[in-house]
């Protein structure tokens, strides 16, 4: 991938796939700048926010100079079906999975360089339907929605809009979601083997994914979802 002096931001840089992405674009000589709530230490800039408060991410926008891509990494998931989940979280995911790739788009917008890329991370959730997830599920397809509408929006400054989408992936978010369930330790076995390739997904792989659809090597990809599930919805 090619050094420029202008940075990436990623939300949810400091999970598990954005901390390997801010590794990665460091690596490759470029800054990369981190928007969680948590701080990113491996960052370029590192700022702490909610990234479904628009203030907030308005705010840490204006503090940066150009940017070559925006990657939205950040997410949240929480249990309950349809019937008994509560409206504050339905509401929750909504904000930070769906609204929050929005906001930072809006807020990113006025710095990114013609040319530049925008990354939104779905999930193969946007194809499926699991019992428990509907928030998830239904965030998670919105974010492809968002991705389609933006790319025609963005065309015509040459910035290309693609989303990832990973099948389970090996990180601490997954723990957690494990950890709310009776037999967690049961559903990451099933997990692996629900992938054609027999495991989850290590973040370093979807950071590669991503890292592909920021270069110039994908010049004439735009609007479209790069499936990196390991055969996950083919062998569904």
């Amino acid at each position: 991938m090619e050094t420029r002096a202008a940075a990436i931001a990623i939300t949810g840089g400091a999970g598990g796939i954005g901390s390997s992405l801010v590794r990665r674009l460091r690596t490759s000589g470029r800054r990369a700048v981190s928007l969680d709530l948590r701080p990113c230490p491996e960052a370029t800039e590192s700022y702490q926010l909610d990234i479904s408060e628009e203030s907030a991410v308005a705010m840490a926008f204006q503090r940066l100079d150009a940017l070559a891509g925006l990657v939205c990494i950040a997410g949240t998931n929480m249990r309950g079906r349809v019937e008994e989940l509560p409206w504050e979280d339905w509401r929750r995911v909504m904000a930070v999975n769906a609204r929050g790739a929005m906001l930072a788009i809006k807020h990113a917008s006025p710095r990114l360089e013609e040319g530049g890329s925008i990354v939104l991370v779905s999930s193969v959730s946007a194809h499926i339907g699991t019992d428990g997830y509907t928030a998830y599920h239904a965030s998670k397809g919105a974010v492809l929605g968002l991705m389609r509408a933006a790319s025609g929006e963005f065309a015509p400054r040459s910035i290309r809009v693609n989303a990832v989408s990973p099948g389970w992936v090996d990180t601490p978010f997954t723990d957690r979601a494990l950890d709310e369930t009776p037999d967690g330790e049961a559903v990451r076995a099933q997990a692996a083997d629900a992938h054609i390739l027999g495991r989850m997904a290590y973040p370093g792989e979807i950071a590669e994914a991503i890292a592909f659809l920021l270069s110039d090597e994908a010049s004439f990809i735009t609007g479209t979802e790069l499936i990196a599930d390991g055969g996950y919805l083919r062998k569904r």
